[in-house]
């Protein structure tokens, strides 16, 4: 009889590990405490290639993501300036200011890209001049745009 048996943790364990992780431990172990407490089940072979089959489309779809996000930086990163037109008001002061639904309909209109409201950071343009924004794609890469706000004469 073996002394050791192949588990699947159900649950996260600060022990074991993760959650769909699979560990060898004692059949005592295994039997009496982790089986009746449901925090893991007896691994076959059918279960240990489910999980492996979702660790290969995390990966793939990891993969997916990092290639996305890669021409989505590049595609941004050919945006030299934006140009938006405001009225003028006193002291070089513009009425309202830029939105970040201004500048997504701007990228849209001139380069076809969509992006999310929520990506856009854009720092007080309340006075003519030039501004940056920060493009934020992911949470280890953002983009820095220079915004020119240039004052019409309605």
């Amino acid at each position: 009889m073996k002394k050791k048996v192949d588990v699947i943790l159900i649950k996260n364990n600060l022990k074991q590990g993760k959650k769909g992780s699979l560990i060898n431990v004692t059949r005592g172990y295994a039997f009496n405490y982790l089986l009746p407490s449901k925090i893991a089940e007896i691994a076959t072979s059918k279960k240990i290639k489910h999980i492996q089959m979702f660790e290969n489309v995390k990966i793939k779809q990891k993969a997916a993501n990092e290639i996305e996000t890669k021409l989505l930086q590049n595609n941004i990163e050919k945006i030299h300036k934006i140009s938006v037109y405001k009225k003028r008001g006193e002291n070089n002061l513009i009425f309202g200011s830029v939105t970040e639904k201004e500048v997504i309909k701007w990228i849209n209109k001139y380069t076809n890209l969509s992006i999310n409201k929520i990506k856009v950071q854009i720092a007080e343009t309340k006075f003519i001049g030039i501004r940056d924004i920060k493009i934020q794609i992911n949470s280890k890469v953002s983009i820095n745009i220079p915004i020119h706000i240039i004052p019409t004469n309605i």
